[in-house]
């Protein structure tokens, strides 16, 4: 048993203890897990930033087996920090599901199943939201970030939204406001969707100022005019015939 340990723990070049024990993992991931939005795609990102970053990625990605680090007290303070990080990153419905795990790869694992199980049904119910997505009223910067994200979730199930198909959508869904707008993307050199969500905001910040400009020069116009006077009024007159 002794030579396994071993074995296991020369395989793991983890950090010291005390590097990541207490830093505040809300200011490394600074995002709620929850299947009520578009959360996953983010968390798991800055997760994936921090086991890179502290070289823990061997507690969640199965190459180490948890069963024969039980005897290495770093290991298992870290895999227990890390199931810590856990929980104070996820909504309270998906606490109750995963909270009876024993090791971080399973709780990551669990959780990740969470998001990518049902593949067909979510990918189904993603495409609809993604190629429907409308702006309507919402600002410039919301509409592209929503569509955005759900792009983000559909990578998340293998599927691959380029920047081709993001600014075809985009285009698509955005409102009457931006009709001329939408003619002058295809004059962007080499766009890309940040690129055209960049001039997307600019032109609605110059179309905000055209319409202030305007309402402040109708006000200006009917304060110059001033009240109309009253009319005076015509008394009878009485005609004399010749």
């Amino acid at each position: 048993m002794s030579s396994s340990v071993s074995t296991a723990s020369s395989l793991f070049a983890g950090p010291d203890v005390t590097l990541v024990h207490d830093f505040n993992i809300h200011e490394r991931v600074p995002v709620v897990l929850d299947q009520s939005t578009a959360s996953y795609s983010t968390w798991r990102q800055y997760f994936s930033l921090v086991f890179r970053e502290y070289l823990l990625h061997g507690h969640v990605d199965g190459t180490v087996d948890s069963s024969l680090m039980v005897n290495d007290e770093e290991w298992m303070i870290l895999d227990t920090t890390i199931i810590r990080w856990f929980y104070l990153t996820i909504s309270k419905d998906l606490f109750h599901t995963v909270e009876d795990d024993d090791d971080a790869y399973a709780v990551w694992t669990k959780l990740n199943g969470l998001f990518t199980d049902n593949k067909l049904q979510r990918q189904v119910l993603l495409h609809g939201e993604f190629y429907g997505w409308q702006q309507l009223d919402s600002s410039t910067d919301d509409f592209c970030m929503r569509l955005k994200k759900l792009a983000d979730e559909l990578r998340d199930l293998g599927e691959t939204a380029g920047d081709e198909l993001l600014i075809s959508t985009l285009t698509a869904g955005l409102n009457e406001d931006f009709g001329n707008v939408a003619s002058n993307l295809t004059l962007i050199p080499e766009p890309t969707f940040a690129k055209v969500v960049a001039y997307l905001k600019l032109e609605e910040r110059r179309m905000k100022m055209v319409r202030t400009r305007a309402t402040h020069t109708a006000l200006t116009t009917g304060t110059h005019r001033g009240p109309v006077p009253p009319q005076p009024l015509m008394r009878n007159a009485t005609w004399h015939g010749f």
